[in-house]
């Protein structure tokens, strides 16, 4: 399952860490089924993985996405972090904070593999300190409902999945549009009414309609009694996402738009937003999407906190931010699910449509030493 694999040789200190080397891999795992998008299909799960080395502990950071979203291929995330992590010998970092503007001024964009070592670095400073990494945030221990996907698939698939969900006790669910409207509206209906009473969903469309489509689609989800419409539209065409805000009474929730406090912030201004889904992956790390949440909260915003086909360490660290934010509404953290061999255990309890960060030191995770052959 190790596409690539990368040892490296540098020393380093952050305040009173001192890194002793780390190593790079790429990861190629099987999903368990195809899972579609509007934006194209997905069968494997590839992340690059960094391990970070002090004295006595590794920290281990996890990047994926796909291309559509971040720009990154896999191949480009493990060769950035490569690149990155071998700037850093010899060098001198007297925060985080001055160590992660040298990573985020290291090149423009590339948020992946940025994440990775922002996350990577705050699970080794928590198995140091011996203080779970939602505490080092100020967050709680809360168990917290992820919504669960629903790809687009055909009526019948999906019902079948559904039923599923509610043998899991699933209680938020998401369904993938933006492909093809008509379908996209029968699958709506069948899904919403073959609910549960005490089930919600929403819709994410990933950007995949044209203004008519979405007013269309938008007028459905209100009738339908949705949460919120999820990036309907282009992530830059604002302009149009605030005339879809104004046509229809369905909240919007922007995704893809969102990548930065400045997004943040130029979504309010252009009224194009009522909540803004915040990724580590888009955001460049824990350190960076804390700091657009706080901008959101800043402006009395409600947000999610949403992941890409990731293994339970990126869970954990987006659970770890989402527990330390009150105006984190909603998470969608269902990425690892997808995965059929589990590169990481731990970090987190998944049960009954809910997650729950363990209450151990750093992320909490260990490497399934099998499951990376």
């Amino acid at each position: 399952m190790i596409a690539e694999a990368r040892k490296l040789d540098f020393k380093t200190k952050i305040g009173d860490i001192e890194l002793k080397g780390g190593a790079v891999y790429r990861l190629r795992i099987p999903l368990r089924e195809t899972f579609a998008i509007s934006l194209g299909k997905q069968d494997y799960y590839e992340g690059t993985v960094v391990e970070l080395y002090s004295e006595s502990y590794i920290g281990y950071g996890e990047g994926a996405t796909i291309e559509q979203i971040t720009g990154e291929t896999p191949e480009v995330v493990f060769d950035n972090a490569v690149h990155i992590l071998s700037s850093i010998n010899g060098e001198f970092f007297d925060s985080v904070e001055s160590f992660s503007d040298y990573v985020n001024k290291s090149m423009y964009g590339n948020p992946v593999a940025k994440n990775a070592i922002d996350i990577a670095v705050h699970d080794l400073m928590g198995k140091i300190y011996r203080i779970p990494v939602v505490k080092m945030l100020g967050g709680s221990m809360r168990e917290r409902p992820t919504s669960m996907t629903i790809p687009i698939d055909s009526i019948e698939n999906n019902i079948r999945l559904l039923s599923e969900y509610k043998k899991q006790n699933i209680k938020v669910i998401k369904i993938k549009v933006g492909k093809d409207p008509k379908l996209d509206a029968e699958r709506i209906i069948a899904i919403s009414e073959n609910l549960d009473k005490d089930q919600s969903f929403y819709a994410d469309a990933n950007q995949g309609y044209n203004l008519k489509d979405a007013i269309k689609i938008g007028n459905l989800l209100y009738e339908r009694g949705a949460l919120f419409f999820e990036q309907p539209m282009d992530r830059h065409d604002l302009a149009r996402l605030r005339e879809l805000r104004q046509k229809t009474g369905i909240p919007i929730a922007l995704d893809e738009s969102i990548n930065s406090p400045f997004d943040v912030i130029n979504a309010i201004i252009s009224e194009s937003a009522d909540i803004v889904n915040v990724k580590l992956t888009k955001s460049g790390g824990i350190r960076n999407a804390f700091k657009t949440l706080v901008t959101a909260q800043a402006y009395g915003i409600d947000a999610m906190v949403g992941c890409m086909v990731e293994s339970k360490l990126g869970i954990a660290a987006s659970l770890a931010v989402a527990n330390s934010l009150k105006n984190v509404k909603y998470t969608d953290l269902d990425g690892f699910t997808f995965i059929s061999k589990q590169p990481f255990e731990g970090g987190i309890i998944h049960e009954n449509g809910t997650n729950r960060p363990l209450d151990e030191y750093g992320l909490a995770v260990r490497k399934v030493e099998e499951n990376w052959k």
